[in-house]
């Protein structure tokens, strides 16, 4: 079964899709979508840590919420 997350700092968000064989959707709030397969999302594991940590550097860390959600956004 998928997992949905949803990362957001009140400024932006964005949605992120688990599937079973590890593939990975990142999609942002007007519906731009990445797709990588599991073994491209294995490779760029510390690429999304620093990407989310870039996309949220300014936010105040506090202020920044990841949530497993139910449904696909």
């Amino acid at each position: 079964m998928p997992k949905y997350y949803k990362v957001a700092d009140g400024k932006r968000t964005l949605y992120v899709t688990v599937d079973d064989g590890g593939s990975v959707i990142i999609k942002d709030e007007v519906g731009r979508k990445v797709f990588l397969s599991k073994y491209q999302a294995k490779l760029m594991k510390t690429g999304f840590d620093t990407f989310l940590k870039e996309m949220f550097k300014d936010a105040d860390s506090k202020n920044v919420i990841v949530e497993e959600i139910t449904g696909q956004k």
